[in-house]
């Protein structure tokens, strides 16, 4: 499929834009925004930058062949409550473009902000003449219109590229006043920005038409909003509430049309696993440029820096013990063992085990300035008790962080499969509703059934010899939905063929007498299959063709002309010549009911 994106970048057509391109699709954006990356560098798409004009809006839909555009409407559907120019957007161009160069499908992405109870703002309001220009096109023009009012969304974008939620988010991160749109106990639905991309593509796959609610279907209070913001942002909010501007009820959120239309579900709720997308979100400050005379070093290893850490807490401690010989409420707490499980706790038993060395080095040390031969700790073995304590303590709790840190790891790593589990159930519903939704295209389009089969059976017993040919024409019509059908009584010698009856659109049109050399060699494609088709497109030839066959000879032959392209299957031909074969079944009861009577005419004259 062919798509194409209208409009400044926005974070709904950068979802949709890179989900269309990982699957396989076309994908081409109109933009006035001069060097502004669109979608992730490693997919390939077409970019046109500039002011575009209708007149020049077609031929870009004629080269590409463009089969849906969907309009982007970034700054409408969140953004400041101030109108911006109307002017700016490419909606007035691309609605004249698509009446020179129709389209299947034409998506505007609305707001659900349209439907609160509040009045309008210059910016919804804005939005809202949007909506009602597309519908007029399709009230007056036939527009196969798809109109998506979409909730607030969220990614790990910048904070000002995520509208409401973005703002707030970079409200809370510097300290300041957040100015809510609505009141705290006012219910507002937040989506996140992958799953309005799946959304979005299940809708255009199955050339959706009509009005459609996007969002969760699980609606919030706004204070449980910036709750969420606060929990990714790790502060507290500062926020300036407004009372009048009221949403909607939670009823009103609800988007079972959609999930019955497409099967579609979203994954990422806010209040459960969304706000960390939130958290993740990049800080847009701009960061210092390094200076070429300074180059910046690089990142100190983790074990170099634990044990610079570790060699700091040691000279906390040392200076502890020297306080504490002039401190009565520390000489009795053993600082040594402390220092050993703190770094124990902290970084693991490779740690504990250095914290351990030190604090015996340390009270070594501290027997031998107090004059006590070191050699006294090879035969008293009370002075191996502090050693032994030193050692178990630092060993056990060692052993408990790393356990604890190789327990996180491995929920980490189930998390890291779960998710991965969770993306290839998505994919796997998303083919299963793509080969539901073909199987759904087969049906309908392949409508015929033994219904229809038996009307034709009762249609041509009902009918006169002579008329049985005529008749012909009107059941291959309808059968292969093709205005171009003629039917022809071959001579019988076989050499030539009579025109019989033909579609009102061939009066005139339709050769009364084939040319010999086409129709011998047509007779002989019959003579290998009962029907015809002209793959190869030669000129002259029908384009399906079936033959009439009475008696063991080629009675006549039923010529379609004009074909769509998906008429040229297996399927069609099949039921040509099942169809056929029920001509031919009259055909023959009717021919050889008169000579039996003729024959019993001149026996009984005899």
């Amino acid at each position: 499929m062919r798509i194409l994106f209208a409009g400044p970048w926005d974070l709904a057509g950068k979802a949709a834009a890179e989900y269309f391109l990982r699957e396989g699709h076309e994908v081409c954006w109109l933009t006035a925004e001069p060097r502004r990356t669109l979608w992730d560098r490693k997919l390939q798409g077409t970019v046109c930058r500039g002011q575009f004009t209708a007149a020049q809006i077609v031929p870009i839909l004629r080269t590409h062949r463009i089969e849906t555009v969907i309009v982007l409407t970034a700054g409408l559907r969140e953004g400041p409550d101030a109108c911006p120019d109307p002017q700016a957007g490419p909606l007035g161009e691309l609605l004249a473009a698509v009446q020179s160069c129709p389209v299947g499908c034409f998506v505007y992405l609305s707001s659900l902000e349209l439907a609160w109870q509040s009045p309008l703002t210059p910016r919804q309001a804005a939005l809202a003449a949007g909506e009602l220009r597309c519908r007029a096109a399709r009230d007056h023009d036939g527009l196969p219109l798809l109109l998506v009012r979409l909730a607030w969304l969220y990614d790990r974008v910048p904070p000002e590229d995520m509208g409401t939620l973005g703002a707030a988010l970079q409200a809370v991160r510097r300290g300041e006043v957040f100015h809510s749109p609505c009141g705290p106990e006012d219910r507002v639905d937040a989506l996140a920005a992958g799953d309005a991309a799946a959304a979005l593509y299940r809708m255009v796959l199955h050339t959706m038409t009509g009005s459609y609610l996007l969002g969760t279907g699980h609606p919030l209070t706004m204070r449980d909003c910036i709750r969420c913001v606060e929990r990714a942002a790790g502060r507290p909010a500062r926020v300036q509430w407004t009372a009048d501007h009221p949403t909607m009820a939670a009823a009103q959120y609800s988007v079972e049309p959609l999930k019955t239309a497409t099967g579609w579900m979203p994954y990422t709720l806010l209040a459960e696993n969304g706000w960390q997308l939130l958290r993740d979100a990049p800080d847009a400050r701009p960061q210092a440029a390094p200076d070429p005379k300074h180059p910046r070093r690089g990142k100190v290893p983790p074990g170099l820096r634990s044990l610079g850490e570790t060699l700091v807490l040691f000279g906390i401690t040392v200076g502890l013990l020297r306080f504490s010989k002039d401190m009565s409420d520390l000489k009795y707490v053993d600082i040594r063992l402390m220092f050993v499980a703190l770094v124990a706790s902290c970084y693991g038993s490779g740690m504990g085990l250095v914290a351990v060395v030190l604090a015996s080095l340390s009270y070594v040390y501290s027997l031998a300035s107090s004059y006590v031969d070191v050699s006294y700790l090879l035969y008293s073995v009370d002075t191996w008790v502090p050693f032994v304590i030193y050692a178990v303590t630092g060993s056990l709790l060692g052993y408990l962080t790393g356990r604890r840190r190789d327990e996180m790891e491995a929920l980490r790593r189930k998390a890291r499969q779960q998710e991965e589990k969770c993306a290839q159930l998505q994919a796997v519903q998303g083919e299963t509703l793509e080969i539901k939704s073909r199987l759904q295209q087969r049906i309908t389009a392949e409508r015929h059934s033994f219904a229809d089969l038996y009307r034709i059976v009762q249609e041509l017993d009902a009918l006169d010899p002579p008329q049985i040919l005529q008749h012909t024409v009107g059941i291959v019509e309808d059968l292969l939905q093709c205005g171009h059908v003629a039917v022809y009584r071959m001579d019988p010698d076989g050499c030539s063929a009579a025109l019989v009856a033909c579609s009102p659109a061939m009066q005139g049109r339709a050769p009364r007498v084939p040319d010999g050399k086409k129709l011998a060699a047509l007779c002989r494609e019959f003579a290998a299959a009962p029907v015809f088709a002209n793959t190869d497109l030669t000129p002259g030839r029908p384009d399906l063709a079936a033959a009439i066959r009475f008696d063991g000879r080629l009675y006549g032959i039923v010529a379609a002309y004009e074909l769509g392209p998906d008429r040229f299957t297996t399927y069609y031909r099949d039921l040509l010549k099942v169809v056929v074969g029920l001509i031919e079944r009259d055909l023959v009861r009717a021919l050889e009911v008169p000579r039996s009577e003729r024959v019993y005419a001149r026996e009984v004259a005899l």
